[in-house]
């Protein structure tokens, strides 16, 4: 065999091998993980030009793959507001990937499990009971950089923690919101759903009727929501949202998105799950994915949510930036 034959068959060894990984990867994948507490995401791997690319939760990735091993990072932020990652390591085979995991910048690890994304639908209305008070247990991958248009990057790269609401008591919005430690208390009707948050003191009314939203209906942080079942699970799907943002990071919403939730029970009633998915294509190639979890708590009472915005604009004041914050707030106003 001489040179350019063992070039060439070297080649088609190593395309029949990105072939085969390819075909065992393609789609969409949910992802579990277990670190700390339970975060579900979705995992998509797609063929670009023929390199494989991943996205988890609607962002890019890092993956690097040998034969069946994988190896990814992740980005995410904490709750304490840093940006972090998990590398990933482990195999994966037709159906299933599994591994560990471990996260840098404190050396804790865990370990994680990815199926391929079930994607039938359940026919009819089976309604179940949904109301109670729930808390939070887990507000998912929290993936911080995402796949963004060029006018969505652009207003990241501007992004100031002075342009976020919450710091001025202004409610935050359906996505941001949905992720915080609060309880919400739902009331369940066969007209409407209630969900009541305790953050923000947040009310929203889940038209479950098949009701048109009224002509020159504002946008609203919250949005205008209806619902209907598809056998027991919950489909909301939610428009009129004000410009707001994923979470402190600065991803944008603008207000030609769309939310839909798709929510469902534990088979013992006691966990409810959201797959929330952001549809924004002014700032985003791919929708933004964020999952919930909340756990029945009836022992717990909804509190008053108490904001004070006195010492934020006494701290820009103190700083002397409170000019540079309202002059902010017009250029805004006027884009």
């Amino acid at each position: 065999m001489n040179k350019s034959t063992r070039n060439a068959s070297c080649f088609l060894f190593s395309f029949l091998i990105a072939s085969n990984c390819f075909s065992q990867l393609e789609g969409d994948w949910m992802l579990t993980i277990s670190h700390g507490v339970e975060r579900l995401g979705v995992i998509t791997f797609e063929d670009n030009n023929g390199d494989i690319t991943a996205f988890v939760d609607g962002g890019p990735i890092d993956l690097t793959l040998d034969a069946n091993q994988i190896e990814m990072t992740i980005d995410y932020r904490n709750g304490g507001g840093r940006y972090l990652s998990r590398r990933f390591t482990g195999t994966f085979a037709e159906d299933s990937m599994s591994g560990t995991l471990v996260a840098p910048h404190d050396d804790s690890t865990g370990t994680w499990v990815a199926t391929r994304k079930d994607t039938n639908r359940e026919s009819g209305a089976r309604p179940i009971d949904i109301s109670g008070i729930w808390s939070r247990i887990s507000a998912g991958m929290e993936k911080v950089d995402l796949d963004y248009t060029n006018s969505g990057q652009t207003l990241v790269d501007d992004y100031s923690y002075l342009d976020d609401p919450g710091l001025r008591c202004i409610s935050p919005g359906l996505v941001r919101l949905s992720g915080w430690p609060y309880p919400m208390e739902i009331i369940q009707e066969e007209d409407q759903i209630t969900i009541l948050y305790e953050s923000f003191r947040e009310v929203r009314r889940v038209y479950m009727d098949d009701r048109n939203a009224p002509e020159n209906l504002p946008d609203s942080a919250m949005g205008y929501s209806k619902g209907h079942w598809e056998g027991s699970t919950l489909v909301i799907e939610t428009s009129s949202l004000k410009p707001n943002f994923v979470d402190q990071a600065g991803q944008p919403i603008s207000n030609q998105a769309s939310v839909i939730e798709r929510i469902v029970m534990s088979e013992d009633g006691q966990n409810l799950r959201s797959l929330l998915t952001l549809h924004d294509p002014q700032n985003y190639q791919r929708p933004i994915i964020r999952f919930r979890q909340w756990r029945k708590t009836p022992e717990a009472t909804m509190m008053e949510y108490d904001c004070d915005s006195y010492p934020f604009y006494r701290g820009l004041q103190i700083e002397g930036r409170l000019t540079e914050f309202l002059d902010r707030v017009r250029q805004k106003q006027n884009q």
